[in-house]
């Protein structure tokens, strides 16, 4: 067992003693991943027949790029080999090439090409990366996940997340693919039937025939479906209730009479009034859903730093109106352990919750945790931006002019990219670095120690920021409107599809305090 998972697990059992202790907006903090329990209430009643025409359709980034790590990285999770375990810069990952998706997990990292291959580095403890990693040192270095996934030349995968201990990837044609295990305050409680830790996809089986899933977003331990037809699915650790479907009798009993199968089947996250949704996300131990009625909110789980955008500290085990995201719409949302940062169509990003080291990005002066979701100022007051991330407790996000990037929060882990090594940033920064000249960047994705970014030549044409395209507007495309473009072989140039930008996981330790 690697040193970084044992660390994980001590805080994990450590957390168990400690739930109660650190349990609200005005508790003591710890520089540690770390997050709280609680209690909540919710709302129901949805559905749609799975065989009905798709409602919306997700694309995804098509301009390849290349890999770059910086962080932690005993674990490998950097991919730098086994004599890197540490850069406060950016480092390119070699071996890789093509990239249009690279996603954070808790100690590890997945990426997809363009051809529709995933490759995953890191942490295998419980088999997070998909293959085997029985040579010495070859969970250092990126390899490929093939056994168990379709042929990328037939169904390539189209999409990716990341978890603490698992990694979901979604198909051209639908199907959804898992590997590894969720967890939950005693352990690990399985992937798809309980106690399974699984070396190797496992394609996902849903309680109905004909379910097509259009993306996945990750927490630390649950995943959240959004199908094409517009339905959310949920499954995984339901204990803070982040399944939006499990009470929270049931979800502190293991499920009761029905056992570990009500958190790891599939099952439909029910909301009254909204007719289907048309993008999900998912934090360390929340969920949320954009329904397609006037681009409303829904959240459920963890609340106890107002991090849900509710305007209360209740835990929510039912979707709730995110009260503080009404009257503007919203690109993308990333919640880390106890924030959340958002940003709307115009470009601005906005921070809520948790407050301590900086990662509202509002000052050292306002470091108590907040109800509000307000704008970020400082650099970020005059640049409109593409995407956001959130780690365990920094933030992230991409300039959309000139492809630069920015971070803020907690710096004990380097994840930052600009500082002291050690240093806090109570403001965004620009992330600098020798590997960062001459590129935009197209993604950055936060995980429980390290930072994932995605870059590619400043020339080159980049896809149109994140968002959601309507079954109506994509009708004719087919399944390929899923599926990420190649690179043109003309000018260098590589195609403008609208691409959705992908919430990288909260990855913290299994269990919140």
């Amino acid at each position: 067992m690697t040193r970084s998972r044992k660390r994980a697990i001590s805080e994990t059992e450590n957390n168990n003693n400690a739930s109660m202790a650190d349990s609200g907006a005005g508790g003591p903090a710890r520089k540690t991943a770390r997050a709280d329990t609680a209690a909540a209430a919710g709302a129901s009643s949805s559905g749609a027949d799975s065989a009905a025409v798709d409602k919306v359709r997700l694309h995804f980034n098509s301009t390849p790029g290349q890999v770059l790590t910086l962080g932690e990285g005993d674990t490998g999770q950097l991919g730098l080999g086994d004599e890197v375990l540490g850069r406060k810069r950016p480092a390119k990952v070699d071996g890789l090439s093509n990239v249009v998706q690279a996603v954070a997990g808790g100690m590890h990292t997945v990426c997809l090409t363009a051809d529709g291959v995933v490759y995953t580095f890191g942490c295998n403890d419980e088999q997070a990366l998909g293959r085997s990693t029985s040579e010495d040192g070859s969970e250092y270095l990126p390899g490929q996940v093939g056994e168990g996934l379709p042929d990328p030349a037939e169904d390539p995968v189209v999409h990716i997340s990341a978890g603490d201990s698992h990694t979901a990837a979604v198909t051209r044609t639908g199907r959804l693919y898992l590997w590894g295990t969720f967890r939950d305050s005693n352990g690990i409680i399985g992937l798809t039937r309980a106690k399974e830790v699984s070396a190797r996809p496992i394609q996902l089986e849903f309680p109905e025939p004909g379910v097509r899933v259009a993306k996945t977003a990750s927490g630390a331990c649950h995943v959240v479906c959004l199908t094409r037809d517009g339905r959310v699915f949920t499954l995984g650790c339901g204990e803070q209730g982040q399944l939006g479907r499990v009470n929270e009798r049931l979800a502190g009993a293991h499920g009761g009479r029905n056992g570990m199968q009500l958190f790891l089947g599939p099952r439909e996250v029910r909301i009254r009034g909204s007719p289907y949704f048309t993008d999900v996300w998912a934090g360390a131990y929340v969920s949320f859903a954009k329904s397609a009625k006037k681009g409303a909110i829904y959240a459920w789980g963890l609340n106890n730093y107002y991090q849900l955008g509710t305007g209360d500290l209740e835990n929510k085990f039912f979707p709730a109106l995110a009260t503080e995201f009404s009257g503007k719409q919203w690109r993308e949302v990333s919640t880390g352990q106890h924030h959340t940062v958002a940003l709307d169509e115009a470009g601005q990003v906005y921070s809520i919750g948790r407050g301590e080291y900086g990662r509202l990005g509002r000052g050292p002066d306002r470091q108590e945790s907040s109800g509000r979701l307000e704008p970020i100022g400082g650099v970020l007051a005059s640049l409109a931006c593409r995407q956001v991330s959130c780690a365990t407790a920094c933030s992230f996000c991409v300039a959309e002019t000139d492809g630069s990037a920015y971070a803020w929060g907690m710096g004990s882990n380097k994840q930052l990219g600009h500082g002291d090594e050690d240093e806090d940033a109570f403001l965004p920064g620009r992330i600098e670095g020798k590997q960062l000249e001459g590129v935009r960047v197209l993604s950055v994705s936060g995980g429980g120690q390290h930072t994932v970014m995605l870059v590619a030549p400043r020339a080159a044409k980049v896809d149109a920021p994140a968002g959601a395209v309507s079954a109506a507007a994509s009708a004719s495309a087919g399944d390929d409107a899923t599926r990420p473009s190649a690179p043109s072989t003309a000018s260098g140039v590589v195609s403008a599809t609208p691409t959705v930008a992908i919430t990288a996981p909260a990855a913290v330790s299994a269990t919140p305090t």
